[in-house]
């Protein structure tokens, strides 16, 4: 019986050695991807220190004191959020927190999170913000058509599929799957209903670990 030569032997301990690296980024990904939550949290919190501070300005009833406060509650809640999405999310979770903020929004978040949070620059993001704002409506408005009007029912789109195809054409396919009668027309309703979307959102992802953000609003 032959020994494998050296050659064969290297080539095999590089694969190795490309798996184990390959493994432990998908875990060091997955470990990030378990702080969404506490990002998440964060990202409330500097929201509502926000609102809270517009709602003083507007009723002008703080004192200079109050507003002074104010003022250094959201530059420390911004910052909070800031440097815990520079940790957690960096460039390659961007797609899955930008999921994570339009689930939320869908299950009845203010449509502030999604356009202020999604990332560390608001100003860059905005108009992906707004489309996938939109594209989060018509998921909403889809289901509402159906008869399901409780959005913290709705699964969204991290939890169905990816983002470019988000709900509505997914929805009309599980109608017509459906086999029933009134399912067929409310497929054909929803079709002609969200013709536009459709053809701009419902693009299914080809890739395996997830979807494309914003996919093809660009």
């Amino acid at each position: 019986m032959s020994r494998p030569n050296k050659t064969d032997e290297m080539k095999r301990l590089r694969e190795l050695q490309e798996q184990l690296e390959t493994a432990k980024v998908e875990q060091e990904k997955n470990s990030r991807k378990a702080k969404f939550p506490e990002l998440l949290a964060l990202a409330l919190t500097a929201m509502k220190s926000n609102r809270e501070r517009t709602w003083n300005i507007k009723k002008g009833s703080a004192d200079n004191d109050t507003m002074a406060k104010l003022n250094e509650k959201v530059k420390t809640d911004g910052e909070a959020f800031v440097k815990a999405y520079r940790r957690i999310v960096r460039n390659d979770l961007k797609r899955w927190w930008g999921a994570e903020l339009q689930k939320a929004y869908i299950q009845g978040a203010p449509d502030a999170l999604l356009v202020f949070y999604l990332s560390d620059n608001p100003n860059e993001t905005k108009p992906l913000a707004y489309a996938l704002k939109k594209a989060a409506d018509d998921y909403v408005r889809g289901w509402e058509l159906l008869g399901k009007k409780n959005r913290k029912e709705l699964s969204g789109p991290l939890d169905r599929v990816g983002n470019g195809a988000l709900a509505v054409q997914i929805l009309i396919e599980q109608l017509k799957a459906g086999g029933d009668k009134l399912q067929e027309v409310q497929a054909k309703i929803l079709e002609i209903t969200f013709a536009d979307p459709i053809a701009a959102l419902g693009q299914k992802n080809s890739e395996s670990d997830g979807f494309t953000l914003g996919e093809t609003l660009g």
